[in-house]
Formats: C-alpha cells, structure tokens, sequence
C-alpha cells in the first residue's frame, strides 16, 4: 500500500552510489544496473548536475565530503572548458575529449552549475574559479536560441546576481534571457496551448522554473505571470489526479497529438518537484507544495506501474519506467535527480518547519 510522504518523516539522505559512480575526474555518465559502467565515460551535463546537488546538500545538510565531490565535478567543468568559454561536453574514461558537435544544453548546464557554485557555501578560492569559468563562458550568451540553454543559462545567472548584485550588467542579462523565453511562448502559444514549444519534450519544468527565478532576481511582473501560466499547462498535461505521469520519451507530446506515455525518467519528475518549489517560493500557493509532493511521490510508487525507483540500499535511482517494468540500471542522470527532487522537498519540509515555529 503506498504511503503518503510526510514532510517531517524524509528518508535520510544517502550519497552512496553518488560517490560509487565518482572518481577522481568526475561523475561516470551510466551504470549496469548498480555497478559502474566505466567505458560510458564522463559528460558535462551530469557533472554540472552533480555539482548543483552535491552544493545543495552542503548549503542544507553540511555533508563531511561534500565539498570534495563538488571540487572533483568543478575540476571537471574547468577541464573541459574551451578557450572559447564554450564545453566540450563528451570526455571518454581515459579523458580524452570524444568528436562531438558541441550541445548549448551542456553550455547553459555548465553556466548553471558554476553561477551556483558561486553562491553556495564552497570556500572562496574554489568560488572565484566558478566566477572566472562564468565570465569566460558569457561572451557566448547571444548565441543561445532554443528554450532549454536559456532557461539553464538564466538559472546560472539568477546564482550569480544572487552573489553578486553589484555587478549590474547581471540582470540585464537575466531580463534578456527571461524575454527570449517569452519570445519562444508568444511564438508557440495558440488557443489550448501555453507552452514555448510545438511538443513538450525533456526536461519541460525547466522552463517555468527558470522564469520563477528571473521574476526572483528582476521582480518584472512578466516573468511571473508567465511562469505560472506555463506551470499550469505543464501540470494539466503530467498529474492526473493524485498521479504524476510524465511525458514519455517515447514520442513525446506533440501539439495537438497523443502524449506518449513510456519511457519516463526520473529527471522529469524532478524537474517538477525543483520547479514546483520554486513557484511555491515565487508566491506562497500551497497548491504548488501538492505539486512538488505529487512528483516526489512519483519516486516511491505513486506511478503508472506502482513501482518504487527510490533504491534505499544505496541512495541510488533506477533509470525509468517502461511500459511493462522498472529499468533497473543506476546511472548518474536518474541518481542525481533523485537527490535533487529529496533536497528541494527539504528546503519545503524546513520551510514548513520555520512556519510552524512563528
């Protein structure tokens, strides 16, 4: 029978096979099943992600090797840093750089990544190397057209105005980054339809969630609005009911077609529960909070299938849903998204807590 998680009642925390699959380079991109799969390398998406989370555990729980783990993914980033500021996202296990065409979804991860690193309680000498990787990596920030690297860019850049507010070109850029993703919403929006895109994809709270952080950092009214305009679209089409049920891979949600219902990954549920949060912050609703436990749930088997992903033995996260069974591989992504969706539903249990005790 599943039970409903209670805010006061968590399951502690466990990095285990977060440091399992992390060795002195970084984060190892997938496992078989629970053991590491080495020859699958290293990415920058998942070390940026690794980063955050381990930074988040730190600022929330002062972990006694956390620090160490987000000098090792940090390390990581500034490898693969170019001299362009751009990343070069594939690294094999020998560490050499894999043929790629370089991906703006791992730029605007990095840039994420190093503006939070920036305002997180990491050591100042560590910090100042987060601050000189963001400067080289903004000269790019033009360039950036489609929602997701925006989205992931302003995040970053909502961070490091957070650390920074004296540096005033910041916020300029966080309102151009915020409009360009306006910009997308007015041009994909019609009638039954309030979304940036002809399809909802990956990592779709990303979006509203990156706009609850520029109306954070700007208080522009706009970026408000549309956020929770865009979240509500995003939750008509993914809970139903007491259920979270992603759009699945597997086809995705065209506009005006059939949402696929398979494959679902962790890393939607999430992004639901980290930009459900967000909103909560943005402006205190406590639907937003039923939203945030309604995707975290999704984790312990309130699903399609009934089926736990949430692996208590290690702290580790089985890779998704198919149609007809849990894909019982731990890799990085799912992992690191696990621990995300926990620690954001700990700043809200903390929240709750200090609300109590007013």
């Amino acid at each position: 029978m599943h039970q409903q998680i209670d805010l006061q009642n968590l399951p502690p925390v466990k990095l285990n096979h977060l440091r399992l699959l992390t060795d002195s380079t970084g984060i190892i991109q997938h496992a078989t099943h629970g053991v590491v799969s080495y020859k699958s390398g290293y990415t920058v998406d998942d070390n940026a992600r690794a980063l955050i989370a381990v930074l988040r555990f730190h600022n929330l729980l002062n972990g006694m090797d956390s620090e160490t783990l987000a000098m090792i993914y940090l390390g990581f980033l500034h490898y693969t840093q170019q001299p362009d500021g751009i990343f070069h996202n594939t690294v094999s296990f020998e560490r050499a750089f894999v043929q790629e065409e370089p991906t703006w979804d791992c730029y605007g991860r990095a840039l994420w990544a190093c503006g939070y690193a920036v305002d997180s309680r990491l050591y100042e000498n560590a910090k100042a190397t987060a601050k000189k990787m963001l400067d080289d990596a903004l000269q790019n920030i033009s360039k950036l057209e489609d929602a997701r690297p925006v989205a992931f860019a302003l995040m970053g850049l909502h961070h490091y105005f957070h650390a920074k507010p004296e540096q005033s070109d910041l916020k300029e850029k966080i309102i151009l980054l915020g409009d360009k993703l306006l910009a997308l919403l007015q041009q994909s929006s019609s009638e039954g339809w309030f979304w940036f895109e002809d399809a909802l994809t990956y990592c779709n709270a990303r979006l509203p969630h990156a706009l609850f952080l520029a109306f954070e950092s700007t208080k522009e009214r706009r970026f408000l609005d549309a956020a929770e305009q865009s979240f509500r679209f995003l939750e008509e089409k993914t809970v139903e009911g007491e259920i979270f049920i992603p759009v699945g891979q597997n086809g995705w949600l065209p506009k005006g077609g059939a949402k696929a219902l398979f494959d679902q990954q962790p890393i939607e549920a999430s992004s639901m529960v980290e930009a459900a949060v967000a909103a909560f912050k943005a402006n205190g609703k406590e639907r937003y909070k039923k939203t945030a436990l309604t995707a975290f749930e999704w984790f312990f088997g309130r699903n399609s299938l009934g089926a736990k992903l949430y692996d208590e033995t290690n702290g580790g996260c089985f890779d998704g849903l198919t149609e007809t069974e849990v894909n019982l591989n731990q890799g990085a992504e799912s992992t690191i998204a696990y621990l995300s969706a926990r620690l954001s539903v700990e700043e809200l249990a903390r929240t709750e807590q200090r609300s109590l005790n007013h």
